[in-house]
């Protein structure tokens, strides 16, 4: 497992009630704002990680309240996990993981066209727990990359629990997150790197693959007008590596054909879904 750290701000509900959580899991303050049991470090944070959803696009690419390079590098962290809310419209219950990044415009913080390397193992460690055993009514699902960070070294990716207030103040739900992440980040199990392309943003085809598949950049049907070989180089590179990228049938036949042009070009086998 080597050494994990977990992150959430205190500003966010779900994150406040997660916080509280796994200090009851065990988590004790070893220094000032740094809590662990193990080998697994917790970082509380006062602000919001990911600017929110209606407030303006931050005027700076590094809104964070961390310099998490600088924080991985001290406690030799091999990678975040970002314990978050979810937010959507719908206000459907749900619990999802997700890689980050900005395919296009920086609207929620990070740099335009520029994704954060994810630990595509790790990620989907979290989301096999969370397909357990989930509360009633509750769906599991990746979610395509989106929003920042987009500029740290360290790998990093989000568990979210949502979307809507009424799921951020449900004790039962954030303590299910918890554990879920806990037990995927314990996890040593390897499955097959891979990226995504096309699908709705909830990644339906590759939230099923997920099982045997470590989905680490996804590219949902609605980013792939603004990819380009270096955002499809950034994808491999940060995932980790793959040798596999799987393509969703449904997209333009010329998408398609210039995905796997692209593939081919940088040694990665295309699969059409």
């Amino acid at each position: 497992m080597g050494k994990v750290g977990i992150t959430l701000a205190t500003t966010d509900q779900a994150a406040a009630n997660m916080f509280e959580i796994f200090k009851r899991r065990g988590f004790s303050e070893v220094r000032e704002g740094v809590y662990a049991k193990g080998d697994i470090f917790l970082v509380p944070v006062p602000r919001e990680i990911v600017p929110v959803e209606d407030e303006p696009a931050p005027r700076e690419p590094d809104p964070y309240p961390l310099d998490y390079d600088a924080l991985a590098a001290e406690l030799g962290v091999d990678y975040f996990v970002v314990a978050s809310r979810h937010w959507a419209r719908s206000g459907q219950p749900s619990l999802t993981a997700h890689a980050t990044g900005n395919f296009g415009e920086a609207l929620l913080g990070g740099r335009p066209r520029e994704l954060q390397p994810v630990p595509a193992e790790a990620m989907r460690n979290v989301y096999v727990a969370l397909k357990r055993s989930p509360p009633t009514g509750f769906s599991v699902s990746l979610e395509a990359t989106h929003h920042s960070p987009t500029q740290f070294r360290v790998p990093m990716f989000f568990a979210e629990v949502g979307s809507s207030e009424a799921q951020w103040g449900d004790v039962a739900a954030c303590e299910y997150l918890v554990d879920a992440i806990l037990e995927g980040v314990a996890s040593s199990e390897k499955a097959p790197r891979a990226i995504g392309f096309g699908g709705g943003h909830y990644c339906p085809k590759f939230s099923v693959m997920e099982g045997e598949h470590a989905f680490g950049h996804v590219a949902a049907k609605y980013a792939i007008p603004d990819l380009n070989d270096d955002l499809i180089r950034q994808m491999i590179a940060k995932t980790g590596g793959v040798e596999r990228a799987y393509v969703e049938s449904g997209l333009k036949g010329s998408e398609k054909t210039m995905l796997k042009a692209t593939l081919g070009r940088l040694g990665v086998e295309c699969v059409i879904v």
